[in-house]
């Protein structure tokens, strides 16, 4: 049995703050990290039995197995190793280490801000290339500065907050069950021409995962428009292309920044439709001393840190 002034350690809050401490200053390189070799290992399987030539419902059918098969291969030996480890709890910490991977993303993030803030358009393409799917070869430097900021309000902060739900609700193994739900859909955009019909069961599913971790959350924060009053918030009725989480958290992002986000998208140059939340251009809030856009990661580690500090104080 453990020391009794060890057993705080073991709290789910505790571990959970580790795994955010670990990504956060300790994040594993790209070409180390499981998930890119998840991604590498399902766009194999994917070029086997993705064909565009067959039928819209062969299509959604072969994407709906192969995306409950890669996560049968890779969450059975997670799950064996969880249920045999003789120190399960360290070894959850490192699967949700893995499930809330956003560190490189993040730093791409600044990397193009920087190069948008220089005039530097080509290099800024080319950096957010590497962490949208769609096409970034005719981004402005508007959009090039609003693709930034919906992947931080909303991508990243997805990435962190969905797993990090699944750990407290069902668990390591269900946590980083999400993340690879969240890393098929991005690997097969419905934008796309190819994964129209193929990517509808991942879309499916982030869009449940998606709204489940920020519609609550939209709502705590929707009050707070009211105090800025910069415009009023879109009819539901008028949503295109997200999921309900992602549009009323949107909706309520675009009001507190007063930024202009959403908008259509383009997939091998095919139009793809989204609602447009009006505000400020984006690239005037990129061009500000302090851009706010990145806080919300840095809250939700505040927060497990303070959860933290109180368990260890008020421990039994």
């Amino acid at each position: 049995m453990d020391a009794p002034s060890l057993q705080w350690f073991y709290h789910p809050i505790a571990l959970a703050t580790l795994a955010l401490i670990l990504e956060r200053f300790f994040s594993l390189p790209e070409h180390w990290h499981p998930l890119a070799i998840f991604r590498l290992f399902a766009k194999f399987l994917t070029d086997k039995v993705c064909h565009p030539e067959h039928g819209n419902t062969q299509q959604a059918i072969a994407g709906s197995l192969l995306l409950f098969l890669v996560l049968l291969i890779c969450l059975t030996p997670v799950g064996i190793i969880q249920m045999s480890a003789e120190l399960h709890q360290l070894s959850a910490v490192i699967w949700l280490w893995f499930a809330i991977r956003y560190k490189r993303t993040f730093d791409l993030t600044k990397l193009a801000i920087r190069a948008l803030n220089k005039g530097q358009k080509r290099a800024a393409r080319a950096i957010v290339s590497r962490f949208v799917a769609f096409d970034c070869e005719q981004l402005s430097p508007l959009g090039l500065a609003q693709a930034i900021i919906e992947v931080r309000l909303r991508i990243l902060f997805v990435g962190v907050l969905a797993p990090l739900l699944t750990w407290y609700l069902l668990g390591a193994t269900a946590a980083l069950g999400v993340r690879l739900i969240i890393e098929c859909y991005y690997l097969w955009p419905t934008g796309s021409p190819r994964y129209r019909y193929f990517g509808r069961c991942a879309e499916v599913l982030y869009y449940v995962v998606e709204s489940l971790a920020l519609l609550p959350l939209a709502l705590v924060m929707m009050p707070f428009t009211w105090l800025f009053n910069h415009r009023s918030a879109v009819p539901i009725r008028q949503g295109r292309g997200m999921s309900l989480g992602a549009f009323v958290w949107l909706d309520v992002m675009s009001q507190l920044y007063h930024v202009r986000l959403g908008g259509p998208q383009k997939y091998q140059q095919q139009r793809y439709a989204r609602t447009r939340f009006e505000g400020v251009p984006a690239a005037t809030k990129l061009q500000q001393k302090r851009d706010l856009t990145g806080i919300w990661l840095d809250i939700v580690v505040i927060v497990q840190v303070f959860l933290c500090l109180l368990l260890f104080i008020y421990r039994p």
